[in-house]
């Protein structure tokens, strides 16, 4: 997948998140695609990110990995507490759009972060 360090993690390593991506955007919400071809990697820091990238249009949008793999739906955790701390709801998945790729969308979900069923309406609307 060229040098960016994005790949599919259809094994062991890296499964859960390929899953999560694969299972709940059948859809890109960029490019409309009925076919993505998701691709992920690791974004550490403070906050480990997951990103994924459609490889038909090149969006990419991100997660934190503790959103994709569901420990932030309780303040009992740490980052959950942070969430809930910044004014999101637990109960819901968060996404951020860092690139809306070579489809025509507007420039406007630029680093926008959105709730997953958001982008999922938007996917469902092209």
């Amino acid at each position: 997948m060229g040098g960016d360090g994005f790949k599919r993690c259809d094994g062991f390593v890296g499964s859960m998140p390929q899953k999560f991506i694969d299972k709940n955007f059948t859809k890109c919400p960029m490019c409309g695609t009925t076919e993505p071809y998701w691709t992920i990697k690791t974004q550490m820091g403070w906050m480990n990110r997951n990103l994924f990238k459609c490889d038909k249009c090149g969006c990419i949008l991100s997660a934190e990995v503790m959103e994709t793999s569901g420990r932030n739906k309780t303040i009992l955790t740490n980052t959950g507490l942070l969430k809930a701390l910044s004014g999101k709801k637990n109960s819901i998945t968060y996404f951020k759009v860092d690139e809306v790729g070579s489809a025509q969308v507007t420039q406007t979900y630029k680093d926008k972060e959105m709730p997953m069923q958001e982008l999922q309406a938007l996917a469902d609307s092209i």
